[in-house]
Order: C-alpha cells, then sequence, then structure tokens
C-alpha cells in the first residue's frame, strides 16, 4: 500500500530588501531595508551616495549598519519614515521617542531642507 502525501506549502520566501534615499540635514543618503532579516528583526544600511564613499550624518566612513525590532518599524508610516526619523535621532543625539520634543524646543535651520 502507498502512502499518500500531501502537497508541500511553498516555502515562503523574505521579502526583497528595498533601496530608497532620505535626506538628513540637507545630505542625501542611500538605504537598504530588508524586512526580517532575522526572527522579528529588521536591517538598516545606510550608505554614501558618493563613489568613493564619504561622510554622512550617521557615520564618518559613509556606512552604518542598524538592526530595528520590527514592530517599531511598522509603527513607523514607512521604512523610510523610520530610517529618516532614526537618521535625524542619531543627529541630534537624542532618542527617536523624544525627537520630536526635542526638535520642537530648538529646531534645526536644515529641517527646512528635509
Amino acid at each position: 500500500m502507498t502512502k499518500r502525501t500531501q502537497p508541500k506549502a511553498p516555502a515562503r520566501s523574505k521579502p526583497k530588501p528595498q533601496k530608497f534615499k532620505i535626506s538628513v540635514e540637507g545630505q542625501e543618503m542611500l538605504v537598504e531595508y530588508e524586512a526580517d532579516w532575522m526572527d522579528g528583526t529588521g536591517h538598516f544600511q545606510f550608505r554614501s551616495p558618493y563613489k568613493p564613499a564619504r561622510r554622512i550624518p550617521v557615520s564618518e566612513t559613509g556606512y552604518r549598519s542598524h538592526f530595528a525590532d520590527m514592530d517599531d518599524i511598522e509603527a513607523a508610516d514607512s521604512p523610510e519614515d523610520y530610517a529618516r526619523r532614526y537618521a535625524r535621532s542619531l543627529v541630534r543625539r537624542v532618542p527617536p521617542e523624544r525627537l520630536d520634543f526635542a526638535e520642537a524646543m530648538q529646531p534645526s535651520l536644515l529641517n527646512l531642507l528635509d
């Protein structure tokens, strides 16, 4: 007697990385974002748009890697919004959750460009 086998469910593929540009303090950065890089964690890579790489607002070397909880990323309007907010919090040297308060107290002139 042969055993009936159930068709296998297709393997769940990882979402493709997203690439986009953001501007912080009037300077462009290239960002690559991969959702669920690890279970429940997203990965952002911030890069200089120049070759060779130049300094960017979040890194002297022109590259910065950042891992974030997927719940925090999904709470933002978009991955682009999360990346922009994270980068601005590094520039302003305040935690992302205090960014709105810090910018209300002392806005940056360059925020008009963002």
